[in-house]
């Protein structure tokens, strides 16, 4: 039998529902892949909570924009999310420390097969290797120039992209999902009072579960 791999959308601390996530799927460390799409912290109850499920899983993660602006923050970099850097390191207390390490190995994307996995989404017509990590992160839109990569006002980047792998990826929580046949969204918002949720491959079934409440508003 095929291994299973499990991918999971943005948790951003939601470590309740994730654990009845991983229950509902039958998630086992010792057969399946579990990766997670990036934004495992801010904005929702505890982001040391789902590290530390994180680490017990023996998965793996990719960058979110939230851990690219934690590094760069703990960097002593300026950044929009300062107001949740404070609050990590307390929750954090004396295992911060071993957090940043951990997550300044995370890679930004993932490549596998026929498989590609990114947080934000992939430029048209570059390879991740060739892009702007803060791109790979953040991008929802394309202009054309990459300069303005939000405005709803022009086409989303996934509309321009015609390769082969099967792109996974998380970081919209607004579009609820996205299933095309060669692109699938993982966002449910579920710190927003949405769903959190599970890809499972290679039956590309998606398994999700209700937020307990809402932790944060979307933006």
């Amino acid at each position: 039998m095929e291994k299973r791999t499990l991918i999971i959308g943005d948790v951003h601390g939601c470590h309740k529902e994730l654990k009845k996530l991983l229950k509902n799927v039958n998630a086992d460390p010792s057969s399946d892949r579990i990766v997670f799409i990036g934004d495992l912290i801010n904005k929702g109850p505890s982001s040391r909570a789902v590290w530390e499920i994180f680490r017990e899983l023996d998965a793996v993660s990719i960058m979110g924009n939230h851990e690219l602006s934690m590094l760069m923050l703990a960097e002593g970099k300026l950044h929009k999310h300062s107001k949740y850097f404070d609050k990590l390191r307390k929750e954090f207390g004396s295992e911060f420390d071993d957090f940043v390490e951990d997550v300044h190995n995370w890679p930004l994307w993932l490549e596998d097969h026929d498989l590609m996995m990114v947080h934000g989404g992939l430029v048209p017509g570059l390879h991740p290797d060739q892009t702007d990590p803060w791109h790979l992160v953040s991008i929802r839109t394309w202009d054309g120039k990459g300069h303005d990569l939000k405005n709803e006002k022009n086409p989303p980047w996934f509309d321009f992209y015609e390769g082969d792998d099967l792109v996974v990826f998380g970081h919209w929580a607004a579009l609820g999902g996205l299933d095309r046949p060669k692109v699938i969204g993982l966002d449910t918002g579920c710190v927003y009072g949405g769903e959190l949720t599970c890809l499972i491959l290679p039956e590309r079934k998606v398994v999700r579960v209700k937020a307990l409440k809402q932790y944060a508003k979307i933006n």
